[in-house]
Parts: C-alpha cells; structure tokens; sequence
C-alpha cells in the first residue's frame, strides 16, 4: 500500500491563502509520500485543469492516486441531469491525466431514520452512477463510491450500490472515518466493504454529543477509529492500492495535517 494526500486536507488554508495547485503539491511533496489526489473543487475549469495537473505531475515525484468529486445525484431532475453532466467531464478530465480512480459520492439525504426516503434516494444514485459508467469505461477510470454521510454511509448501502450495478468500473472508496456517521465504527463499516475497496481515506472521528452528529474531527490518530484494523480487512480483501489522508480535524492544518501523515506511516509500517 501507498500513501497519498486529498486535496481537501487542507481546504481552510486553501481558502484562507489562496493556495495554487503548485503550492498544494509543494506542501504534499514535504510529507514523504507517495500520492497526491486533486479535489475538482480546487480545479480550474476542465481544459485548464488537464493543461495544469500534467505540468505538474511532470516535475513532481508524487503519483496521481485520483481525482476527486463531491455530486450527488439525489436531485428533482434538472439538476441531476447537471450533476451527470458535470461527472461526466470531470471524468474526461481523469482521463486526460491518467487518474487511476475518481472518488464519487451518491447523493445527499436530509433524514437517514426515513426508510422509504433512502430508498427512493438510493434508486437515483444507481440511476445517476449508471448514466456515468460509459464515461468512466471510455476514459478507463474507476469510479470508487465513498461512503460520505450521504448515500451510501453505510457499509451494507455502499455493497448494494456495488452489486446492483454490477459493473468492473463500480468499486469503494473506504472512508474509515464517515461508517461513524451512521453509527457503525470504521471497522465494522470496514469489514463489509472491504471486497470491493478499491481507494482508501484515512480520517478520525471522536465521540462527542457536543458537536454535530455527536462526532468531533480530529487528528488522526486521537479518535475512535481503530485504523490499524480497518487496513488488515482491506489487506486481508487484497487490497494494495493508495491510502489517502483526507484530514478534517479542528486543529490547525498546518500541524493537523503533518501529524496525521506520521500517525499514517506508523499504522502503514506492518502492511
């Protein structure tokens, strides 16, 4: 296994400081790993975006380890037709510098205790996930399905996304931090998606009513998530891809991130 760094992982210093792609690689490029991956988010719009990904990935040592989307399709129809629309050029663009996968997400949800409403939600995020398969097939990249909060959060939804579709292009990401938004631990959500992984994010999440969804972000490493497992269930599936960081703890980026990185190493040493 390899390990990379999300974009997002520094999302308030990019904001803050108005970080350019070649800044975010500089940063990635201190941290002794192997990956990087761009949120599209942090991209310019498409043709640009290939034009500046592939200069930098010439004069960097990093790997590409994916490309990034946060859609969801769970929308009336105008604007999921322009959620397809929008993955399907972003997934042009993986094409275009080589992405082995791109991070997907399915839909948002406002009620996750309202049965009927994940169903019907999860009907469109397969609709939308198969309207962007030809996509994915042509520019040979994997769309690997996060488990984000939304659809699918858990384990057992992000399988039977994966198996109703049925397709070599559909696979996971495993985020082992978010199973704990909808109350699994990042092991169990682990175990169950762990077949089909095809991506990881390491991430961490403490235990607190105080704040939102009771869980408060941290450093990786100070929560619950027991990361060293959640790698032997994705080791023990064959897995043998990237690991990405995708850092979201309250402490500041610009120590969070590092120490996050070197928690990743130490867990990452055995596998």
């Amino acid at each position: 296994m390899k390990k990379s760094l999300c974009h997002y992982s520094y999302h308030r210093r990019i904001k803050e400081e108005a970080w350019s792609l070649e800044r975010f690689v500089s940063e990635a490029e201190k941290l002794g790993i192997e990956g990087i991956d761009f949120h599209v988010a942090y991209l310019p719009e498409y043709k640009e975006a290939v034009k500046q990904i592939n200069a930098l990935m010439s004069k960097t040592t990093l790997e590409l380890s994916g490309i990034s989307m946060s859609n969801s399709f769970n929308k009336e129809e105008d604007e999921f037709n322009e959620q397809v629309e929008k993955v399907k050029r972003w997934l042009d663009v993986a094409g275009d510098v080589g992405s082995p996968v791109s991070r997907i997400f399915g839909g948002s949800i406002s009620d996750r205790s309202d049965t009927k409403e994940i169903e019907k939600a999860l009907d469109k995020v397969i609709k939308g996930i198969e309207l962007v398969l030809p996509s994915a097939e042509k520019n040979n990249v994997i769309l690997a399905l996060e488990n984000h909060g939304g659809l699918p959060c858990t384990g057992e939804e992000q399988v039977e996304v994966i198996e109703k579709i049925n397709s070599p292009f559909l696979k996971a990401t495993i985020d082992v931090g978010n199973y704990m938004q909808c109350g699994q631990t990042g092991d169990e959500g682990t175990k169950i998606a762990a077949p089909y992984c095809r991506y990881v994010h390491f991430k961490d999440f403490k235990k607190d009513p105080t704040h939102k969804r009771g869980l408060r972000p941290t450093v990786v490493g100070k929560g619950d998530v027991d990361h060293a497992k959640c790698l032997q269930y994705v080791k023990n599936a064959g897995f043998d891809g990237f690991v990405a960081l995708e850092y979201e703890g309250e402490e500041d980026e610009q120590t969070g991130v590092p120490a996050s990185v070197e928690f990743m190493k130490y867990v990452m040493k055995s596998y």
